[in-house]
């Protein structure tokens, strides 16, 4: 059997992480840029009624329909997903404490199956949930493996031509690498390498080209890619609570066909949101969810999550979203566009990303086939 070249890409990539983590000490890194304001990004909704406080956001997007995107939310009593076209509940997964939640796809373009990954913090092992592409509803996959050792955070993704995602997940001293493939289940499970890393890692995202970016809790980040990866941080943040890690695409103002964005490291102990660029870690500056008339801004958080993806009006150029604990009537999630944070900061917003990415060019090798998880 041949295998895809996108496979073999990922493999590669994956191959390069080993390398990146031979190092496990970390040697002087450059000052800290003294961010010395933070600028402000007004909310735009807030969505009330959440089971108990959020443990982790996500945002799946529609592969034809940009209004039907969805965010979903990890909380200790389930998993809830909510439309970002009026806010209100489209489906819910009971029973189940949550610490949380990741969303990935098999295939490309409007054939791309969507699903999601959660920590059930229980059992301590991960869960699959497909994602409807009609309903929007979660269907139950294939359980993920059991795991040895507390979790400290989870991140999941794929270079822009790989077929599947891979799932990391930082624990002490080491990230666990597993690589996901569809199944007749849902999703099957292959264990990949085991990363050898400092032991105050804290936080992770998986870039477009496939590498992994990780936040240690001195608000260092590092791209582990190439040799003595944690040799010196590609950026810093000046942070005390560095819990959340993100990676962002856009379109170039420029030149749509090519690919920019931003790296973000989120302060939760004052909603402080870290940016910088995503190729060579300039920093940018740093934003916070501001109160409006209507809506109070975010002076701390519960978890945080971000999307550069489409997902219909206000929020065709991606969004932004806070799980905060001390809303009116119990936890909320307040959401701002994701340009209302590059206009604070003047990064160029640009035309807005497909929400799926375009299909890579293949040869004759063939297509993986996506699961259904259309419902019976």
């Amino acid at each position: 059997m041949r295998l895809p070249p996108a496979f073999l890409t990922a493999c590669l990539i994956l191959l390069t992480f080993i390398a990146a983590c031979d190092r496990k000490t970390e040697n002087a890194a450059p000052a800290a840029p003294q961010i010395t304001e933070v600028d402000p990004a007004p909310v735009s909704d807030e969505l009330p009624g959440l089971p108990a406080a959020a443990t982790g956001i996500a945002f799946w997007r529609h592969p034809t329909l940009s209004f039907n995107s969805t965010m979903i939310v990890a909380t200790s009593a389930g998993v809830v997903s909510y439309s970002m076209e009026d806010g209100n509940e489209v489906s819910r997964i009971d029973g189940f404490d949550a610490d949380g939640v990741e969303t990935g796809y098999f295939g490309f373009g409007p054939q791309a199956a969507g699903f999601i990954a959660f920590l059930d913090a229980a059992e301590n092992t991960f869960r699959f949930y497909g994602v409807d592409n009609n309903s929007r509803a979660f269907l139950p996959l294939d359980g993920g493996p059991a795991i040895r050792g507390a979790v400290r955070s989870f991140c999941m993704g794929r270079a822009m031509t790989a077929p599947a995602p891979s799932l990391f997940a930082i624990q002490k001293s080491k990230v666990q690498v597993f690589n996901l493939s569809p199944s007749e289940g849902g999703v099957a499970i292959e264990n990949g390498p085991t990363l050898e890393t400092p032991d105050n890692l804290v936080s992770c995202a998986v870039d477009i080209d496939g590498s992994l970016i990780v936040a240690a809790d001195n608000g260092n980040i590092y791209r582990l890619s190439g040799e003595n990866a944690f040799a010196a941080p590609i950026a810093q943040a000046s942070v005390s609570l560095p819990e959340d890690l993100a990676v962002i695409t856009a379109a170039n103002a420029d030149d749509p066909s090519v690919l920019t964005g931003e790296i973000l490291l989120v302060d939760l102990s004052n909603g402080a949101i870290h940016v910088f660029d995503r190729v060579d870690g300039k920093a940018h500056g740093a934003v916070e969810l501001s109160a409006t008339d209507s809506l109070p801004g975010v002076e701390s958080g519960e978890a945080f999550g971000v999307t550069g993806g489409n997902l219909g009006g206000l929020y065709r150029n991606g969004a932004i979203a806070f799980g905060v604990a001390n809303g009116d009537d119990g936890p909320v999630i307040r959401i701002a566009p994701a340009s209302s944070m590059k206009n604070a900061l003047s990064i160029p917003v640009g035309d807005p990303v497909s929400p799926r990415g375009e299909a890579p060019e293949t040869a004759d090798e063939g297509l993986i086939i996506p699961i259904n998880i259309d419902q019976e």
